[in-house]
Protein backbone atom coordinates (compact mmCIF):
# COMPACT_ATOMS: atom_id res chain seq x y z
CA UNK A 1 0.00 0.00 0.00
CA UNK A 2 0.96 3.60 -0.44
CA UNK A 3 -0.24 6.75 1.25
CA UNK A 4 -0.57 9.73 -1.08
CA UNK A 5 -0.62 13.13 0.55
CA UNK A 6 -2.07 15.99 -1.47
CA UNK A 7 -1.15 19.49 -0.32
CA UNK A 8 -0.69 23.08 -1.44
CA UNK A 9 2.88 24.32 -1.62
CA UNK A 10 3.99 27.44 0.23
CA UNK A 11 1.18 27.27 2.78
CA UNK A 12 1.22 26.60 6.52
CA UNK A 13 -0.14 23.09 5.77
CA UNK A 14 3.04 22.21 3.87
CA UNK A 15 4.97 21.85 7.12
CA UNK A 16 2.29 19.61 8.63
CA UNK A 17 2.39 17.40 5.54
CA UNK A 18 6.19 17.12 5.57
CA UNK A 19 6.07 16.12 9.24
CA UNK A 20 3.38 13.53 8.57
CA UNK A 21 5.40 12.03 5.70
CA UNK A 22 8.49 11.67 7.90
CA UNK A 23 6.48 10.05 10.67
CA UNK A 24 4.86 7.64 8.19
CA UNK A 25 8.31 6.55 7.04
CA UNK A 26 9.02 5.49 10.63
CA UNK A 27 5.85 3.37 10.46
CA UNK A 28 7.18 1.72 7.26
CA UNK A 29 4.44 3.28 5.15
CA UNK A 30 5.42 4.28 1.63
CA UNK A 31 4.35 7.87 0.95
CA UNK A 32 4.12 10.11 -2.07
CA UNK A 33 3.66 13.87 -1.68
CA UNK A 34 1.62 15.50 -4.43
CA UNK A 35 1.43 19.23 -5.10
CA UNK A 36 -2.31 19.91 -5.45
CA UNK A 37 -1.66 22.54 -8.15
CA UNK A 38 0.45 20.28 -10.38
CA UNK A 39 -1.20 18.47 -13.30
CA UNK A 40 -0.65 15.14 -11.55
CA UNK A 41 -2.10 16.50 -8.29
CA UNK A 42 -5.19 17.89 -10.02
CA UNK A 43 -5.81 14.62 -11.85
CA UNK A 44 -5.27 12.62 -8.66
CA UNK A 45 -7.69 14.80 -6.66
CA UNK A 46 -10.34 14.44 -9.35
CA UNK A 47 -9.87 10.68 -9.62
CA UNK A 48 -10.32 10.11 -5.89
CA UNK A 49 -12.75 13.01 -5.22
CA UNK A 50 -10.42 14.80 -2.80
CA UNK A 51 -11.85 18.27 -2.19
CA UNK A 52 -10.04 19.63 0.90
CA UNK A 53 -6.32 20.24 1.44
CA UNK A 54 -4.30 18.69 2.82
CA UNK A 55 -5.65 15.25 2.05
CA UNK A 56 -4.20 11.81 2.65
CA UNK A 57 -5.41 8.65 0.98
CA UNK A 58 -4.24 5.11 1.53
CA UNK A 59 -4.31 3.15 -1.72
CA UNK A 60 -4.18 -0.64 -2.04
CA UNK A 61 -1.78 -2.25 -4.51
CA UNK A 62 -4.64 -2.73 -6.98
CA UNK A 63 -5.36 1.04 -6.98
CA UNK A 64 -8.48 0.87 -4.84
CA UNK A 65 -8.70 3.43 -2.03
CA UNK A 66 -8.77 1.99 1.48
CA UNK A 67 -9.18 5.14 3.58
CA UNK A 68 -8.99 8.89 3.04
CA UNK A 69 -8.69 11.91 5.29
CA UNK A 70 -9.35 15.49 4.17
CA UNK A 71 -8.65 18.83 5.81
CA UNK A 72 -6.04 20.04 8.27
CA UNK A 73 -8.01 18.97 11.33
CA UNK A 74 -8.73 15.50 9.89
CA UNK A 75 -5.19 14.33 9.13
CA UNK A 76 -4.57 10.84 10.50
CA UNK A 77 -2.06 9.79 13.08
CA UNK A 78 0.91 7.89 11.64
CA UNK A 79 0.08 4.90 13.83
CA UNK A 80 -3.46 4.71 12.42
CA UNK A 81 -2.15 4.74 8.86
CA UNK A 82 0.54 2.22 9.73
CA UNK A 83 -2.05 -0.11 11.26
CA UNK A 84 -4.26 0.03 8.16
CA UNK A 85 -1.33 -0.30 5.76
CA UNK A 86 0.00 -3.44 7.41
CA UNK A 87 -3.24 -5.39 7.78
Amino acid sequence: MICYILYNRNTPGERQVADLAKRLEREDVETDLLDADSPRGVQFAESYDLMARPAAILIKNDGAPLQSWQGEDQMPSPSDVGYLAHQ
